[in-house]
């Protein structure tokens, strides 16, 4: 079988696909790749395959590592068959089949280039992580765990203006319940926990200050969130537990600078020519999708937005 037919047509995700280019501590050998755990109708399935396929899934104790990792071949040799099955029926031709394929190719090309530029990033040395530490008291010294009321409410273009504008008024919490009900916006209400470290950084201050029953909103991906305070406790963080999220938070920082700087680069030396009625995006009114979007944020404390 055509080798590039075949890799076209493996349905592995594009992380999958990723965890196989930077595993084993960034690279394979080419004795991993070339070593097979099975053959399907005479196509191998690698051992590279087989760690991919277990770093995107969930861990398992030590006492069910055997039983995961025969569950993961068995579902390569399912994907296999498939696999096989889809090009016998020449559906690796399927026009939406070549332009998904296209498009996972594009991501795992990039993803690469990231990866590879974003080695050159340094570790924060003692004093740039002790000084974190002492200029967040909010996350360290000062932690705390929050128990909220929650009101999320998704966004859509229609219902911005009217949602942002009722944000800037008097924030009560059971009045804006009612406003929304009565305005028949989608929102949900639920109970929540939340560490200080999983607070947007920059608002860590009016946290510390908010009382019980007191609110706050901010914009969380494509939803408003408002925080209602129930009950709070304090959970101090030495800087010791501190160090290596700090060192994380800090290495992905300076990825996501290197990155900005690097497409910064790229678009200024690129020729872009649009198409089809397609004009390029004034800055005002589209900001430039941000390279932390573009980069996956395993850190998952300290956020900033």
């Amino acid at each position: 079988m055509d080798r590039k037919i075949w890799l076209r047509s493996l349905p592995l995700g594009a992380h999958a696909v990723l965890a196989m280019l930077s595993g084993c501590d960034g690279q394979f050998t080419s004795d991993t790749t070339a070593r097979i755990v099975a053959r399907v109708n005479g196509d191998d399935i690698s051992v590279g395959q087989l760690h991919a396929l277990l770093a995107r899934s969930a861990p398992d104790s030590d006492n069910h590592v055997d039983v995961s990792r025969k569950k993961n071949i068995d579902n390569l040799i399912n994907q296999q068959l498939l696999s096989q099955q889809a090009i016998e029926k020449q559906l690796d031709r399927d026009p939406q089949v070549s332009l998904a394929t296209a498009m996972a190719e594009r991501q795992v090309l990039a993803q690469a280039y990231l990866d590879h530029i974003a080695q050159a990033v340094s570790k924060p040395d003692t004093g740039e992580i002790s000084a974190f530490y002492k200029s967040h008291p909010q996350l360290f010294e000062r932690r705390k765990i929050y128990q909220f009321n929650q009101i999320s409410i998704p966004v859509t273009q229609e219902s911005r203006e009217l949602i942002e504008s009722r944000l800037k008024q008097n924030l009560r919490f059971d009045a804006l319940s009612r406003w929304l009900q009565e305005q028949n916006l989608p929102h949900t209400l639920q109970r929540v926990v939340r560490a200080a470290e999983h607070l947007p950084l920059e608002k860590l201050e009016e946290f510390d200050r908010l009382k019980k029953g007191e609110a706050t909103s901010f914009k969380a991906g494509s939803d408003f969130l408002v925080l209602q305070l129930s009950t709070v406790k304090e959970a101090p963080l030495d800087q010791e537990d501190a160090a290596p999220l700090i060192e994380s938070f800090l290495i992905n920082q300076r990825r996501i600078a290197l990155i900005d700087r690097e497409l910064k680069r790229l678009r200024e030396t690129a020729t872009v020519e649009y198409f089809g009625g397609t004009e390029e995006p004034n800055d005002a009114d589209s900001p430039p999708r941000h390279s932390a979007e573009l980069i996956p944020n395993n850190v998952g404390a300290f956020n900033t937005q």
